[in-house]
C-alpha cells in the first residue's frame, strides 16, 4: 500500500468517524409536537435520547465506530493485505446506511420521534460517502497487490526465457475468458447447478425485508408497515435473548472442544488397526447411528434416558446414581446432548479423516521407524500434519455454524421444564414464527444469526489463511 493511499485511508476514516460521532439528527418530538429534537450521533451512541432508546447504545452505529477504529488500524498494520480495510470500510458503510434506515423508519416510541419526521444532516451523507470510497480504494488496492504477486510468480516462472514483443500480463477477464473457451463443457455442467441455487437459495432471501416490517401476509413484503430495526431491538430487550444465546454459544463451544476431536481420534485408532476384521466391525458399528432417523433418535432418548430406562437403570446399578428422568432435569441436558451428537456422529464424521489418512506416504514412516521414531512420535510429527489441511478446513466450517444449533433434535426431545438451559435461537425462532405466527420478529432473529455466522466463517477462514496458509478461498 502507497504512502498517497495510506494518508487517503486515514483521512477517510477520520471523516467517517467524525460523522458518525457528530453528524446531527433533527425530528419532529412526539410528546410536543411544536418542538424540534436535535441528536448528534454521539447521543444516539450512548442513548442520550428520549423514548424506549433512552439509555441504549445503538447498535449499527456501534458496529460503525468499532469498525472505523478497526480501519485505522488496518490502514498501517495490514502492510500486503487490504482485506481488513475492504472488511472494516464495508461494514461501516452498511453501519451507516442501516442507522438511517433505522432513523427514518423507526417505531415513534422509541426516539419519541413522529413517524418518518427524522431528517439526518448532510454531516452522515458525507460519512456515507467517505466509506464508499474508502471501500473502493480497498478494493482497488487489493487488485493492485494481486496483480503484482500475479507478476511477479510470472516473472520467476519465465526468468530463463525470451518473452515475445509487446508482452503483457493478461487481465482477469482475458484469463477467464481463455479458460471458458479451453473448458466450456465443464461451465455448461455447472450451469444448471448455479440455476439452482440462484432459483432455490438466492431467490428466496428477498423475503428478509421483512425483518424490517411488521409483515402481513394480506399486505405483502413491500406493502406491510416499515419498522427499521424494531424486531431487533424487541428480541435484545427480551428475557429470552440472553437465554436463547447464552444456550446457544455453550451448546456449540462445548461441541467444538469435545465432539470435534472425537471422530479425529477414532480415526487415528481404526488407521492402527491391523485386524482387517474387527477393524470394519468397529466402522459398521459407528457408522449405524448416523443412519437412524432424527424422529426415532429422539424416541430412543427419551426412552432409555427416562426414571426406568435402560440407560438410568445402569447408571444406577453400576455407580449408584439416582434413578430420575434425565431429560427432565434442566442440568444435565446440554451432557445428553453432546453425548447422542456424539454417538450420532462420531463414525461418519471419521471418514474424511481416514480418507486423509490413506494419502500419507507410507515411505515417511518407514523413515521415521529407522530413526527410531516410536509410534506416538509418527503419529505428532507425520500423521497428525498429513492431515492438517483437512482437520483446518472442517474446524473453519464447524466455526461458521457456532451460533447454528440445530433445532429438529432439541425441539424433539426437550419440554418447558428445562428451557433454562434447553432453549437457543433455533428453537426460539421456531416457536415464534411457527407457533406464535410473529413472522417478521423470527426472520428478524434468524437474520443476524445467519449475517453472525458468516462474519465467522470468514474471520476464522482469514486467521486461518495468515496461520496455516490453508483456507477455503
Amino acid at each position: 500500500m502507497s504512502g498517497l493511499t495510506k494518508l487517503l485511508l486515514t483521512v477517510l476514516a477520520v471523516v467517517i468517524l467524525g460523522s458518525l460521532l457528530l453528524g446531527y439528527v433533527s425530528a419532529t418530538d412526539q410528546t410536543a409536537q411544536d418542538t424540534v429534537l436535535n441528536y448528534s450521533g454521539l447521543d444516539m451512541l450512548l442513548g442520550r435520547t428520549g423514548g424506549k432508546s433512552a439509555g441504549a447504545l445503538h447498535p449499527m452505529l456501534l458496529l460503525a465506530v468499532f469498525c472505523t477504529v478497526l480501519l485505522l488500524f488496518g490502514i498501517y498494520l495490514n502492510k500486503n493485505n487490504a482485506f481488513m480495510v475492504i472488511a472494516c470500510s464495508a461494514i461501516s458503510l452498511v453501519g451507516i446506511l442501516m442507522f438511517l434506515f433505522d432513523v427514518h423508519f423507526t417505531d415513534k416510541r422509541e426516539f419519541n420521534f413522529v413517524v418518518s419526521s427524522a431528517q439526518p444532516q448532510l454531516g452522515w451523507w458525507i460519512g456515507f460517502l467517505a466509506a464508499a470510497v474508502a471501500t473502493i480504494l480497498g478494493i482497488v488496492n487489493k487488485s493492485k497487490i494481486g496483480a503484482a504477486q500475479r507478476h511477479n510468480i510470472r516473472m520467476q516462472a519465465y526468468e530463463n526465457r525470451d518473452l515475445p514483443a509487446g508482452y503483457h500480463d493478461p487481465t482477469v477477464w482475458e484469463i477467464i475468458k481463455h479458460d471458458f473457451h479451453k473448458h466450456w463443457p465443464v461451465y455448461l455442467m455447472v450451469l444448471p447447478v448455479l440455476v439452482f441455487y440462484i432459483v432455490w437459495c438466492y431467490g428466496p432471501m428477498y423475503g428478509i425485508i421483512i425483518a424490517f416490517n411488521e409483515y402481513k401476509p394480506k399486505r405483502g413484503f413491500l406493502g406491510s408497515e416499515w419498522v427499521g430495526l424494531y424486531w431487533y431491538r424487541e428480541y435484545f430487550r427480551s428475557a429470552f435473548a440472553w437465554r436463547t444465546i447464552r444456550n446457544t454459544i455453550f451448546i456449540s463451544v462445548y461441541n467444538l472442544i469435545i465432539g470435534f476431536p472425537a471422530p479425529i481420534i477414532l480415526a487415528l485408532m481404526l488407521n492402527e488397526m491391523r485386524s482387517v476384521g474387527y477393524k470394519r466391525v468397529v466402522q459398521t458399528i459407528t457408522y449405524i447411528p448416523h443412519f437412524i432417523s432424527m424422529v426415532v433418535m429422539a424416541g430412543l432418548l427419551i426412552d432409555f434416558l427416562s426414571s426406568d430406562g435402560v440407560i438410568t437403570t445402569m447408571l444406577n446399578k453400576l455407580f449408584g446414581l439416582k434413578a430420575q428422568n434425565y431429560l427432565g432435569s434442566a442440568r444435565y441436558f446440554r451432557t445428553v446432548y453432546i453425548g447422542s451428537e456424539i454417538w450420532q456422529h462420531l463414525g461418519w464424521d471419521s471418514i474424511i479423516y481416514l480418507s486423509a489418512l490413506s494419502g500419507i506416504d507410507m515411505e515417511l514412516y518407514e523413515a521415521a521407524r529407522i530413526d527410531g521414531a516410536g509410534k506416538l512420535k509418527q503419529t505428532w510429527h507425520i500423521t497428525l500434519p498429513g492431515i492438517a489441511p483437512t482437520i483446518t478446513i472442517l474446524l473453519i466450517l464447524r466455526i461458521g455454524q457456532l451460533l447454528s444449533v440445530g433445532y429438529e433434535k432439541i425441539i424433539l426431545i426437550y419440554n418447558s421444564t428445562i428451557y433454562e438451559t434447553a432453549d437457543v435461537i433455533s428453537t426460539y425462532v421456531y416457536r415464534v414464527g411457527i407457533s406464535d405466527m410473529q413472522m417478521s420478529r423470527s426472520t428478524a432473529i434468524n437474520t443476524m444469526n445467519s449475517i453472525v455466522n458468516f462474519m465467522l466463517v470468514v474471520t476464522a477462514n482469514k486467521i486461518s489463511g495468515m496461520l496455516t496458509e490453508t483456507s477455503l478461498w
